[in-house]
C-alpha cells in the first residue's frame, strides 16, 4: 500500500472515531444548553373577564413587546442574546367609540400585570411584558423558548396613529375618524370605517366596506393589498424602483403616482373587465 493511501485511510479512520465518540458522549451528557424547538411549549391566554385601563392623552400609540436580554453563565458562552417569547397569535383591535369609552384599553384579566403603558411627550407606548408573562405562567427559565397565543388588546380611541412593533395583526372596525395612519410589522384589516385619509405602512393591507377621500400606499413597504366594496376618491402611490400593480374595478377614483426618484417605475395590470383611465 502506498504512503498516500495509508495517510488518507488514517485521516478517514480518525474522523470516524471522533464522530462516533461525539455521538456516544452527547447521548450520555446532560445537554444543558440543548433546546428542542420541536417541543416548544404553547401557552394560551384565557379571554375571560375583560378589564379596563385608562390611556393618557396622546398623539401616537406605539405597541411593542418588551424583551429582556439573557446573559449566559457558562464562560464559554459569555454574551447577551434576546429571547423571543414567540407571541404567535395576538391582535390589536381598534373599535368604534361609545360614550365614556374614549381612550380606553381593554385586556383579558389574565394579562393583568403583563401590560404596561408609558407616556413620553405625545407618544403613548403600550408594552407587552415578556418577563412578566414568563413569571405568571411559571416559565422563568429565559433560555426556554415559549409560544404564547391570545395576547389581545382592544383599543377605543379616536386618534388612530399607530406604530405596531409587536407581532400581532391590527384590526380597525366600524370607526369614523379624520385620519387612519398605521405602521405595522404584520397584517392590517380596515373594515366598515370612514376616514378622510388612510395611510398604512405594512406588508399586507385589506380594506373592506369603507369610505375615504384619500388612500396613500407606499409600494416600498406594502407588497399586497386587497380592496373590497370601498368608496375611494383618490389613491396615491409612491415608491422607488420598479413596481407592478394589479388594478380592479372596485378600486374606483383617481390614481396619483408620486415617484421617489426619477428612475422609479409603475406598471399597471388590468384584468379583463371594463375600466376607464384618464391621464392628466
Amino acid at each position: 500500500m502506498r504512503l498516500t493511501t495509508k495517510i488518507i485511510s488514517g485521516v478517514i479512520g480518525s474522523i470516524f472515531i471522533l464522530s462516533l465518540s461525539f455521538i456516544i458522549g452527547f447521548s450520555f451528557s446532560e445537554r444543558r444548553h440543548y433546546r428542542n424547538y420541536n417541543r416548544t411549549p404553547n401557552i394560551s391566554i384565557p379571554q375571560d373577564n375583560q378589564i379596563e385601563i385608562s390611556l393618557d392623552p396622546h398623539r401616537v400609540i406605539v405597541i411593542e413587546e418588551d424583551y429582556n436580554g439573557v446573559r449566559f453563565e457558562d464562560e464559554k458562552r459569555r454574551g447577551t442574546m434576546r429571547i423571543n417569547t414567540g407571541i404567535n397569535s395576538s391582535s390589536f383591535t381598534i373599535s368604534q367609540i361609545v360614550p365614556d369609552q374614549e381612550n380606553k384599553l381593554y385586556i383579558s384579566e389574565a394579562l393583568n400585570g403583563c401590560i404596561a403603558t408609558i407616556i413620553h411627550n405625545d407618544t403613548l407606548t403600550i408594552q407587552i411584558k415578556d418577563q412578566e408573562l414568563r413569571k405568571k405562567y411559571g416559565k422563568e427559565d429565559s433560555i426556554t423558548f415559549i409560544s404564547f397565543s391570545g395576547v389581545d388588546l382592544c383599543l377605543h380611541i379616536s386618534n388612530v396613529n399607530i406604530i405596531n412593533k409587536a407581532s400581532g395583526s391590527v384590526f380597525l372596525n366600524n370607526l369614523e375618524t379624520d385620519s387612519i395612519v398605521i405602521d405595522s410589522r404584520r397584517d392590517v384589516l380596515i373594515e366598515s370605517c370612514k376616514a378622510n385619509f388612510i395611510h398604512s405602512f405594512n406588508n399586507r393591507l385589506t380594506v373592506k366596506n369603507s369610505v375615504t377621500k384619500t388612500m396613500f400606499i407606499d409600494l416600498d413597504r406594502t407588497r399586497n393589498w386587497n380592496i373590497e366594496g370601498c368608496e375611494i376618491e383618490n389613491q396615491i402611490f409612491t415608491g422607488s424602483g420598479r413596481h407592478n400593480v394589479t388594478m380592479h374595478r372596485n378600486e374606483t377614483g383617481t390614481i396619483n403616482w408620486h415617484p421617489k426618484n426619477p428612475d422609479a417605475e409603475l406598471n399597471f395590470k388590468i384584468p379583463g373587465e371594463p375600466i376607464q383611465i384618464v391621464f392628466q
